[in-house]
């Protein structure tokens, strides 16, 4: 089933047999209509993700925190990025310095902890903030290593 014009439930983890809720399946939407399809067309190309929605036992497995926007609990939804039309470090940039339209609570460039090399964009969104707070950080996948919180222009 098609969420938005250009993401599936499959891709945001919220397909039928996955053990999402309504709830969880609106928020799954939400993420891709007030986040996703702006930033889609914003940055000009496909997005892809590689995790969106969670089960507590698979975010448990991979390291998310206990209250991981992942979960879709409340109004709240994630998704990280790992198929974008530009390079990691050049879509965070330009989203969070030049994106001036654009809504999210959390931006976070996850580098690989071995490596250092940059992995995905995380993204989250969080329905019951009357205004988002477009918080952007770079560090480590699942905050394994802290986040450097890093400037946004309003």
């Amino acid at each position: 089933m098609m969420l938005s014009p250009h993401f599936a439930d499959t891709e945001l983890g919220v397909q039928p047999g996955t053990g999402a809720t309504p709830q969880q399946v609106a928020n799954a939407q939400q993420l891709c209509d007030m986040v996703l399809e702006p930033f889609r067309a914003f940055l000009g190309g496909p997005i892809g993700l590689s995790c969106g929605f969670r089960p507590p036992a698979d975010n448990q497995a991979t390291g998310g925190v206990s209250g991981s926007q992942h979960l879709y609990l409340g109004l709240n939804s994630a998704g990280d990025m790992d198929q974008l039309p530009m390079p990691f470090q050049a879509a965070f940039d330009k989203i969070r310095l030049e994106g001036r339209g654009l809504d999210w609570d959390q931006l976070i460039l996850e580098k690989d902890k071995d490596t250092g090399l940059d992995r995905c964009i995380h993204v989250s969104y969080n329905g019951a903030l009357a205004v988002q707070r477009r918080e952007a950080m770079i560090g480590e996948t699942h905050g394994t290593g802290g986040y450097t919180q890093v400037q946004v222009n309003p």
